[in-house]
């Protein structure tokens, strides 16, 4: 027989339930204390211990007066870095996760900017990996990855619920860096509304490749942040020059045949 939770920790549940779904979003005000006594039928101390509990896992902020709100995810890091999502969403105390929405291989020819990028042959194969990114349970971002298979020859789906820079680097002691970032605000496409379960709503689209300590593109990532949900803030010592490709999102979609 499983234990029942303590009062508290439903009520914690249920609003953490309520953010992942999208019903409460970053800047909403949460239940008082009153009403959470009132809708549960607990006593205050049992409201306040939910709301303080979410508050220290940096769920939610409490502002004296004025009430509980819905926190969006920051993340600070230096723009030079090449981190796995799963560190960064670490090192704000919450849980990464990963869902593999879908995975398939191509030519290079197939995806030709993706192929120059990795300076490929035509007939080079590449692993394109899409993945829905969460946080605590919470759909934060859409990643894209193209993978040569001369640097990956062999890909274990099972790592793909996980990080692959991990993987990689514990694997293969490979630590890729990154060089360039195309960064620029975009709208959801119908499909990734439809991954992401959002309306319209605008995406940060941060795209950039990663190379081997002996300069060989490793991968080219192209990752969608739920504007509203996850904000990244970076810091850099010295001035980056952009990389200017373009890439959209349905040229990975229609590649699968």
């Amino acid at each position: 027989m499983s234990k029942k939770l303590p009062k508290y920790k439903e009520i914690e549940q249920d609003i953490l339930s309520q953010i992942q779904s999208g019903r409460l979003k970053p800047g909403d005000q949460v239940m008082t204390e009153m009403e959470l006594c009132n809708t549960y039928k607990v006593s205050r101390m049992t409201a306040h211990k939910a709301l303080e509990s979410l508050a220290v896992r940096g769920v939610v902020h409490r502002i004296a007066g004025k009430g509980t709100f819905v926190n969006s995810i920051h993340v600070n890091k230096e723009t030079a870095q090449v981190t796995s999502f799963s560190s960064d969403i670490r090192s704000v105390g919450m849980v990464p996760g990963s869902i593999l929405a879908e995975y398939h291989f191509c030519n290079a020819s197939d995806i030709p900017d993706i192929g120059h990028v990795l300076e490929l042959e035509p007939d080079e194969k590449i692993h394109c990996i899409c993945r829905i990114r969460t946080a605590d349970g919470v759909k934060v971002a859409l990643n894209y990855t193209y993978i040569p298979f001369r640097i990956l020859p062999s890909l274990d789906l099972q790592i793909l619920k996980g990080s692959i820079y991990e993987y990689i680097q514990r694997q293969y002691d490979i630590y890729p860096y990154s060089r360039d970032k195309t960064i620029s605000a975009v709208l959801a496409t119908p499909e990734q509304k439809r991954l992401l379960e959002i309306g319209d709503e605008a995406l940060l689209q941060i795209s950039h490749p990663g190379y081997l300590s002996d300069g060989r593109p490793f991968e080219y990532t192209i990752t969608y942040y739920i504007g509203s949900r996850i904000v990244y803030t970076n810091h850099s010592g010295q001035p980056e020059e952009p990389y200017q490709m373009t890439f959209t999102p349905e040229r990975f979609i229609s590649s699968a045949k």
